[in-house]
C-alpha cells in the first residue's frame, strides 16, 4: 500500500506535571506535529481537570484524550467535548456495549472515537469489528513494557492487514524511526510518538528531526 498523503504526527504528552505537558506542547507544535495526546500519565496524575488547562492553552490544536475507556464511556466523551479535545481513545479490551456507547456519544458531540488495539488477543478481528461499529479511528499499540521484553515486537504485519481492509485511519504507536517509516508503508496515516523524544535533551529538535526523516518525499519527476 503507498504511504498515506495524509499523513499525520501525533506527539503523547505522557508525562506527570501540567507544566512538562505545556512546554512539551509548545516544542511539538514548533516542530511541526498535527496533533497532540493528553498522555494517560498526566490523565492519572493530575486528572481530567488538569489535562483541561494544558488544552486551554493550545486552543487551536487538535487534542486527543488517551483514557482508554473500558468502561462508563459515555461521561469519559461527554467530558473530552466540555474539555474541547477532538478525539478520545477507547480500549479495544471493553465490553463491545461500551465501545458502542462510546462510539454513539462521540458521534453526537463531535469527539472523534478511536479503537486502542493494546494488548488485544486478536487485533485485526477488533479493528473490523471497530470499523463496521462506526469507531473513526484505531490504534495499533505495542506498549513500552513490552517493547522491554521483546525489541522485535511491532505488530506491523498486523498493521498492514488492517489497513488494507478498513478504511477509517489507522495509528500506529511507536518508539523509533525505524518503525514509523515501516508502519507508514505498511498504510498507517498516524504516527503516535512520546518517548524518547519527550525526554530528549533538545525536545524540540527531536521531534523534528523524527517529523523530517518519518515524512515520505515526494516523488522526483
Amino acid at each position: 500500500m503507498n504511504p498515506s498523503p495524509e499523513l499525520r504526527f501525533q506527539i503523547a504528552l505522557d508525562v506527570t506535571t501540567i507544566d512538562e505537558a505545556v512546554a512539551l506542547a509548545h516544542c511539538a507544535i514548533a516542530a511541526g506535529a498535527d496533533q497532540l495526546e493528553i498522555g494517560k500519565p498526566l490523565i492519572e496524575f493530575v486528572g481530567l481537570t488538569g489535562a483541561a488547562a494544558v488544552i486551554a492553552e493550545f486552543p487551536n490544536i487538535w487534542f486527543e484524550l488517551d483514557v482508554m475507556i473500558l468502561a462508563g464511556a459515555e461521561r469519559y466523551v461527554s467530558a473530552a467535548a466540555d474539555l474541547g479535545a477532538k478525539g478520545i481513545t477507547v480500549s479495544g479490551l471493553a465490553p463491545t456495549a461500551t465501545v458502542d456507547d462510546a462510539i454513539r456519544v462521540g458521534r453526537s458531540l463531535g469527539v472523534r472515537v478511536c479503537v486502542d488495539l493494546f494488548n488485544v488477543n486478536s487485533p485485526v478481528d477488533v479493528a473490523l469489528r471497530a470499523a463496521d461499529a462506526g469507531a473513526e479511528a484505531a490504534m495499533v499499540h505495542v506498549g513500552v513494557d513490552q517493547r522491554r521484553d521483546n525489541p522485535d515486537f511491532d505488530l506491523l504485519d498486523e498493521l498492514r492487514e488492517i489497513t488494507s481492509r478498513v478504511s477509517i485511519p489507522v495509528a500506529y504507536a511507536t518508539y523509533d524511526v525505524r518503525r514509523a517509516i515501516a508502519a507508514v508503508a505498511a498504510g498507517g496515516s498516524e504516527i503516535v510518538v512520546g518517548a524518547p523524544l519527550i525526554t530528549d535533551d533538545d525536545p524540540e529538535n527531536a521531534m523534528s528531526r523524527f517529523i523530517r526523516e518519518v515524512r515520505p518525499r515526494p516523488l522526483e519527476k
